[in-house]
């Protein structure tokens, strides 16, 4: 049986294929997250914490959902072994919206218990400063795409499986200094966000480049498959590259207008005067 999305030699057809693996493993992420609300919030919340809401269960559950649609039949079939534009939209669902999801979603009750411990929380405290994140995502960013990685797991579903794990991890350590969940680490303030964001765009268009200017194909594996849809590899590849381009870039900007806007709302706020009581 196979339980994960791995290359086959298979012609490709749009019939549906179970990848039970995939089922079990967003199970397990929803599972663990109902498990932790049920079991494990405080019946009474300390400083800023505040019970569960309706919005953080429902980007949680979003995110989730967007893990699936990455991961199980046809995208994760598609990116495994066919087409190296669905490859190149995996990688950006994995990096760039199921991880800022499910850290919005997950509240900061439960993120204090997850870093009760010491090493937990100093882990916690250096993953919020911007250079360790920033080196880990690039640097699976590049090793992802490195053709002998690519050709390396493709055959084997361990391989695919673990390949898939480091990249969303990547992903949750990329976003977690942005999204400042946590006030006693110390979270950056909008302006360090902002440059951040803006710092994380310039190195996805290296790979970008390769794909959208290269004339012949990158990979073996996307260059021998069978084709879809009759898309000639090298298209395919362009494709690929147009993607990691502009989705990824459409992201990282509209996420950082979004962080613009509620720092002018900050700032305006700290500018109101306070009015003074009439004698």
């Amino acid at each position: 049986m196979t339980w994960w999305c791995a290359a086959t030699d298979l012609p490709w057809t749009w019939t549906w294929r179970a990848y039970p693996g995939v089922w079990l493993f967003v199970a397990a992420v929803v599972g663990g997250y109902a498990w932790a609300l049920i079991r494990l919030q405080p019946a009474r919340l300390a400083g800023d914490d505040q019970p569960t809401t309706r919005k953080e269960i429902a980007l949680f559950v979003l995110g989730a959902l967007t893990l699936w649609a990455a991961t199980d039949w046809p995208v994760g079939a598609l990116a495994a072994g066919y087409l190296l534009s669905a490859r190149t939209l995996q990688y950006l669902l994995y990096v760039l919206v199921a991880p800022p999801l499910l850290l919005l979603g997950t509240p900061r009750w439960l993120l204090r218990r997850l870093l009760r411990g010491r090493v937990a929380f100093r882990l916690a405290r250096v993953l919020s400063r911007p250079l360790v994140p920033l080196l880990v995502y690039n640097a699976v960013l590049i090793a992802v795409h490195l053709p002998p990685v690519v050709n390396a797991v493709a055959g084997s579903q361990l391989l695919s499986f673990g390949l898939d794990l480091l990249v969303i991890a990547s992903g949750l350590v990329f976003w977690w200094p942005a999204l400042g969940r946590l006030p006693e680490l110390r979270p950056m303030g909008y302006p360090g966000r902002l440059g951040y964001l803006l710092l994380s765009v310039f190195v996805p268009t290296v790979p970008a480049a390769f794909y959208t200017y290269a004339r012949f194909p990158i990979y073996e594996l996307y260059e021998l498959a069978p084709r879809v849809q009759r898309i000639a590899a090298v298209a395919d590849q362009q494709i690929a590259g147009l993607m990691m381009k502009t989705l990824g870039g459409l992201i990282l900007f509209g996420t950082m207008s979004v962080m613009f806007f509620r720092w002018h709302r900050q700032e305006e706020r700290q500018e109101i005067p306070q009015k003074e009581p009439v004698a």
